[in-house]
């Protein structure tokens, strides 16, 4: 907090987040558009659902040839999507 009792923006709302018990929500948030942003727009068609349950990102695919192919590289997506979110959120992935 600054002086006075100003503060910024950003600064507002992450104290609004933290006192209303809303991180978890918006972590998994940013992990799904994290999912997005990494795989790009040429999974979006092979993704059908995507949520976030206990750390644990649930994607459900229509293709089983990218399901057993993406299994191969469950860690280094993790690793990317923490990344982006600036935190170790996301533990697992499962592919439904």
């Amino acid at each position: 907090m600054k002086k006075n009792n100003e503060q910024t923006i950003g600064e507002a709302i992450k104290y609004f987040i933290q006192e209303h018990g809303m991180q978890e929500r918006v972590l998994e948030s940013m992990a799904i558009d994290a999912w997005h942003q990494q795989m790009g727009d040429f999974m979006k068609k092979y993704t059908d659902a995507l949520y976030v349950k206990k750390r644990i990102l649930f994607v459900k695919l229509n293709s089983p040839a990218f399901k057993n192919e993406l299994s191969y590289g469950k860690s280094k997506i993790i690793e990317h999507i923490n990344s982006t979110l600036k935190e170790q959120f996301i533990q697992d992935i499962r592919f439904l």
